[in-house]
């Protein structure tokens, strides 16, 4: 497999792969995405906002890949994959500022993954989403994403509901 990080600009928009020494990068975004939309991310355990950054320098290694979203060199946004096994990959962690959404950014998100998944010739992807969230299920029905089913999830807030997941064939 190719590990060669990918780049993608649309002035003054860019989103690139993360290097495991930028884990600051990821740990700064994933916390601000946490904090400013506890409803829409899951539970963990241990929570995120108690790991140090060795952990966090795990988490950013292989096998996910983490993609920075900047505005010129402001870190605006991310998302994530985790490989689940050599043909599958799970899309998850998407996030971008709440003042910069609405501007299709997230198509940014979605093109350079599948750039990455096209490359390493990942046949399945998986991704979800939680059930009150109708702007990420716009957006994962348009990437061409099928509904599959639904779990119960503990999320952030301390709420309990669904979450819809859905398959791409490739």
């Amino acid at each position: 497999m190719c590990f060669q990080p990918l780049k993608l600009d649309s002035a003054p928009y860019s989103i690139r792969q993360l290097l495991e020494s930028e884990f600051e990068y990821y740990k700064s975004i994933r916390l601000e995405a946490i904090q400013t939309e506890p409803t829409l991310f899951r539970w963990s355990d241990p929570a995120e906002s108690d790991l140090s950054d060795l952990d966090w320098q795990e988490r950013i290694k292989y096998p996910r890949i983490v993609f920075g979203l900047f505005k010129k060199d402001e870190l605006i946004g991310m998302t994530s994959m985790l490989l689940l096994n050599d043909s599958e990959a799970y899309f998850g962690q998407s996030f971008i500022r709440p003042k910069y959404r609405g501007q299709g950014l997230s198509n940014l998100l979605y093109k350079i993954r599948m750039a990455w998944v096209d490359a390493q010739q990942i046949k399945r992807l998986v991704i979800s989403h939680r059930e009150i969230n109708t702007v990420s299920k716009k957006a994962i029905q348009r990437a061409g994403f099928e509904y599959s089913h639904r779990e119960i999830v503990h999320w952030l807030d301390g709420t309990t509901g669904y979450s819809l997941y859905y398959r791409l064939e490739l």
